[in-house]
């Protein structure tokens, strides 16, 4: 299904075209500068259709006055796209592009006027087949250890909950992060939210559950001596981090380290805490850990009734 996709995280910089480079102690001429645009996330999906909004009030000169006629390009993949009225009247001007194969890409957008160099701001982004995308895994949907029987993949349906960097696609790879709260009611009619008591009868070391995943062909556990990783139970732990929901930037945390599940046991540390259970790179044993119920996010397994 295809869909349209307007990114609201603002990035800023300059970059200038080669063409355009100066010597300082030669070269007098003014630039322009503060062009910014809305930053992609990091993998979309083939048919996607994505919005970019250019921020051209921001844009001002280096020295003197501004220019009375600024003009506006875009480039994806260094073939140009897009070119708005050379005299800019509207804030924030759209620029819409679908995704139509595989691969990397870079969005760049130029701000021009007549005796100024360019301002310019690039953001990059992949498109994934998400069936593709990932390897090294088992197939089946559960896997029976202890006797109980697991779901084989992290929770991801659901409205709610946060994608990996906000990258949608990638749910049904990764997972989504939820709150304890959220983590509470994802797991479908006949199935719970593990205990602690039930993660700790897995009876299992922690390289029978890791998978020797990789996505997008790059191994994902970091390789870690003496860490047999077999997946031999097929639970297909994979190393997506957690989220800290708290924070206003670098939120997702510890990618390639560590795979941490909540339990359904509240934590001994306090009201808000609540009890969860990890698995690090270089660490065969299931490790025990107490956090934030509202401000931790953490992957989801489910246990049938």
């Amino acid at each position: 299904m295809r869909k349209t996709i307007l990114f609201t995280v603002i990035l800023s910089g300059i970059l200038s075209l080669p063409a355009c480079k100066k010597t300082e102690a030669t070269d007098n001429t003014p630039s322009l500068q503060g062009l910014t645009i809305n930053e992609a996330v990091p993998y979309v999906a083939v048919g996607d259709e994505l919005v970019f909004h250019a921020a051209t009030s921001q844009i001002s000169a280096s020295k003197g006055s501004m220019p009375k006629v600024i003009g506006l390009y875009w480039q994806v993949n260094s073939a140009k796209k897009d070119t708005l009225s050379r005299d800019i009247k509207t804030e924030n001007p759209e620029f819409k592009y679908r995704i139509d194969s595989l691969g990397n890409y870079q969005v760049a957008c130029y701000a021009f006027a007549n005796g100024f160099y360019n301002s310019s701001i690039v953001t990059s982004f992949k498109a994934i087949d998400p069936i593709d995308a990932l390897s090294g895994t088992g197939s089946a949907p559960t896997a029976t250890i202890g006797g109980k029987e697991w779901s084989a993949f992290n929770m991801h349906d659901a409205d709610f909950g946060f994608s990996y960097k906000n990258s949608s696609v990638v749910d049904t790879v990764f997972g989504k992060f939820y709150t304890w709260d959220e983590a509470q009611t994802i797991c479908p009619d006949g199935w719970h939210l593990p205990t602690a008591a039930e993660w700790d009868a897995l009876g299992t070391d922690a390289g029978e559950l890791m998978a020797p995943a990789k996505f997008l062909d790059n191994r994902m556990w970091e390789p870690a001596i003496g860490q047999d990783i077999t997946n031999a139970t097929g639970f297909n732990a994979m190393p997506v981090g957690y989220l800290d929901t708290t924070a206003s930037t670098d939120r997702f945390r510890r990618y390639g380290e560590m795979a941490a599940f909540w339990t359904a046991s509240d934590s001994a540390s306090g009201e808000d805490m609540a009890q969860f259970r990890y698995i690090l790179y270089d660490n065969p044993e299931i490790m025990k850990g107490n956090g934030s119920k509202t401000s931790l996010a953490l992957s989801v397994r489910c246990v049938k009734n």
